[in-house]
């Protein structure tokens, strides 16, 4: 009885080793030719049964694990989509571009360019000083509008960084903008200065701006007051408490 133990055991784990190699699982395959750098689309893949035995360790089982990444390769139709042909875009502006809007570069110098300070993927609000006969008015043009890039600069990846850790110089800003925002620049840019705002991470509000005058402006001095802070609730025993951030 004792001799027959190892071999029971061995043969049952011969058995579970068949059963995981032809047990169909679920994996992702090109339903048609995806060419390199191009971002997959979930339209061009489908779902299908593969035995264990013939799924590679690299087969992905959801989109998500390659979100915002590029076929490096590539892809024909029936593939396993595999996580090792998938990286980062070639400093390619066209794919990180959001569908729908179109990339815009504005000229700036250190001053209208938020000190030379952007990077790709801030979010800024655009002003404009509008000069009408007589009157000048400065206005909020667009609010939360995402940078694509500075100069060159696609990306805030290590890749595109500098020798040094100060910031790569820029005299252009591409902000994604719709085509209706992208012609309103094109004619401010031309007859109106421009100038850039950054706005905080997370910050998504875009209240009403309406245009100010000179005698708005003017009005305004001095009757401004200080945010106020957010409090916080501290606890301690029966008794409440507030203290500012």
């Amino acid at each position: 009885r004792s001799t027959l133990f190892p071999y029971t055991t061995l043969f049952r784990s011969q058995i579970q080793k068949v059963q995981r190699e032809t047990t169909p699982v679920d994996v992702l395959v090109a339903n048609t030719f995806i060419p390199a750098q191009s971002i997959l689309r979930p339209d061009q893949v489908e779902r299908r049964k593969i035995p264990g035995a013939f799924i590679s360790p690299s087969a992905i089982q959801d989109l998500k694990e390659i979100d915002g990444l590029v076929a490096l390769v590539p892809i024909s139709a029936g593939e396993q989509i595999l996580s090792n042909k998938f990286g980062l875009p070639d400093n390619n502006l066209a794919l990180t571009l959001p569908k729908g809007l179109r990339a815009f570069a504005l000229e700036v110098n250190e001053v209208t360019g938020v000190g030379g300070l952007l990077d790709p993927g801030d979010r800024v609000d655009v002003l404009a000083n509008i000069e009408t006969g007589q009157k000048q008015i400065t206005a909020t043009v667009l609010q939360d509008v995402l940078v694509l890039a500075t100069g060159a600069k696609t990306s805030d990846l290590a890749s595109n960084a500098t020798a040094s850790n100060s910031p790569a110089a820029y005299d252009t800003v591409t902000l994604a903008v719709t085509p209706e925002q992208a012609e309103i620049l094109a004619f401010l840019e031309d007859h109106h200065p421009l100038r850039l705002v950054l706005r905080s991470p997370g910050d998504e509000d875009t209240p009403p701006l309406p245009p100010q005058s000179d005698a708005d402006m003017i009005g305004k001095i001095g009757s401004f007051s200080k945010p106020r802070e957010k409090s916080l609730e501290v606890i301690r025993g029966i008794q409440n408490s507030e203290q500012g951030q």
